[in-house]
C-alpha cells in the first residue's frame, strides 16, 4: 500500500499522462483533469507473467481469433486492429481446414442445399450456394459471380449452375423486393407499374429468393464466422470454402463447385482504420471497409439466417470451468469440478393422477 501511495504522490508533480511504476504490470498515472488512472496488466499476477509461466500466454493467445484482439483485452492497446484483416489471419493459419482443395471433392447428394444473393450492376452480382451436413456444417461449394450485367444477362447462366433445382431457401438482400424499377411507356398504350428487381427476376424463370430480414451488420457476421473458426487447433471447422482454383483477382462467371470470390474478398477484408487526430476522440473502429464484399454479403445473408454454430460439449464446458482451479495448482478442486460438470443428472418419474395416500406412495417408489 505504501508504493501505491508513493507513486501517486509522484504523479502530482510530472506532467499529465505520465506513468509511475508501481510493480511489475501495475503502473499509475494521471489525466489532465487530475484523475488517477491505474493500469493493471496480466504480468502483474505471477501465474500470468511469461517470465515465469510462459505456457499461460501460449493456451490463452489461442482462445484469440487474431493479434489485433489479443492486444485490445490482454495488452491494453486502445488502437490495436484499425485496418487489421479480418478473417485473412486465421484463413492462412488454417488454410488446410478451412479451405477444400481436394479435385475430386463433392457435397453428398443427399446434404441440404441453400443459397445466398446479391444483386448488383456496376458491382458485382453474386449468388452462393451452400450445402449443409447432417451435423450443420456449412460447406460453400459454387457460386456465380457477374459485373455490369442486366437481369436477363444472369439469368441464363444462373439456370445452369450445377443443384440450382436443389436449391430449397435462397436469402437475398430485401432491397431486391422494392418496387423501384419503372417500365418503359409507350404514346397510346396504358404505363407499365413500376416492378421489383425480384419480379424481373421471376419473368426470366428465377423464383428462388425470399427476402432476409435478421442482422445484416457486417460486424455480426464476421463475429458469426470467426464463431464457426474458433478453437480449430483441437476441432473441425464448421465452416468451410470449396476451392480449387485461388487467385489473387476476381475471377467472374460461374464456378459450379468453387466459391473462389467468396474466399478472394475474405482474404482482403478489412477493418476501418482511424487516423491518429480519430484516435484522440474516438473508440476504436470496429467497423468493416464497404469494398470487396458482393460474395461475402451473399454469404451473410446465409449465415446470419442460421442458428449460432453447435453448443458446446459437456467436456469443453467442464474444462473451462476448472481452467481457474488447474491455473493455481488445486488440482482436488478441480476433479471435483469437472465431475460435477459432466455428471448426468438422475431424474425420476413424475406420477400424474390422483393423490394417493402415503402408503401407497411406498409402493409405488
Amino acid at each position: 500500500m505504501s508504493r501505491v501511495k508513493e507513486a501517486l504522490h509522484a504523479t502530482l508533480g510530472a506532467a499529465s499522462q505520465t506513468v509511475i511504476p508501481i510493480r511489475r504490470g501495475l503502473s499509475v498515472r494521471r489525466t489532465k483533469g487530475g484523475i488517477p488512472v491505474v493500469r493493471l496488466h496480466y504480468t502483474a499476477d505471477p501465474h500470468r507473467d511469461p517470465e515465469l509461466n510462459p505456457a499461460w500466454k501460449e493456451a490463452e493467445r489461442r482462445a484469440y481469433t487474431s493479434q489485433a484482439s489479443w492486444d485490445r483485452e490482454q495488452e491494453i492497446m486502445d488502437e490495436a486492429g484499425g485496418g487489421e484483416l479480418v478473417f485473412g489471419e486465421t484463413l492462412v493459419t488454417y488454410w488446410n481446414k478451412i479451405v477444400i482443395t481436394d479435385p475430386a471433392w463433392r457435397p453428398d447428394p443427399s446434404w441440404r442445399v441453400e443459397a445466398g444473393f446479391d444483386h448488383g450492376k456496376t458491382n458485382p452480382t453474386a449468388l452462393e450456394r451452400c450445402y449443409i451436413d447432417h451435423s450443420g456444417t456449412l460447406y460453400f461449394c459454387g457460386e456465380y459471380y457477374m459485373p455490369d450485367k442486366e437481369v436477363w444477362e444472369h439469368t441464363p447462366v444462373i439456370r445452369q449452375m450445377a443443384d440450382i433445382d436443389k436449391v430449397a431457401a435462397c436469402y437475398a438482400d430485401p432491397t431486391i423486393f422494392n418496387m423501384t424499377m419503372q417500365q418503359s411507356y409507350s404514346a397510346g398504350k396504358p404505363q407499365e407499374r413500376a416492378k421489383s428487381i425480384n419480379e424481373l427476376y421471376g419473368e426470366q424463370g428465377i423464383e428462388l429468393f425470399s427476402p432476409f430480414s435478421l442482422d445484416r451488420s457486417d460486424v455480426s457476421f464476421a463475429a458469426r464466422v470467426m464463431a464457426h473458426w474458433s478453437n480449430l487447433d483441437h476441432r473441425e471447422p464448421s465452416l468451410r470454402i470449396a476451392c480449387r482454383n485461388y487467385s489473387e483477382r476476381p475471377q467472374h462467371g460461374l464456378h459450379n463447385w468453387d466459391s473462389p470470390n467468396l474466399l478472394w474478398e475474405m482474404m482482403r477484408i478489412r477493418r476501418v482504420k482511424l487516423t491518429a487526430q480519430q484516435l484522440l476522440s474516438r473508440n476504436t473502429s470496429e467497423a468493416i471497409v464497404d469494398k470487396d464484399n458482393h460474395a461475402t454479403d451473399a454469404c451473410k445473408y446465409l449465415l446470419m439466417s442460421h442458428p449460432e454454430p453447435a453448443e458446446k460439449t459437456a467436456h469443453e464446458l467442464a474444462v473451462e470451468a476448472v481452467k481457474p482451479l488447474v491455473e493455481i495448482g488445486d488440482l482436488t478442486s478441480a476433479n471435483i469440478r469437472y465431475l460435477q460438470k459432466t455428471a448426468v443428472p438422475v431424474t425420476r418419474p413424475i406420477r400424474i393422477g390422483r393423490y394417493l395416500p402415503r402408503r401407497a406412495w411406498r409402493a409405488y417408489w
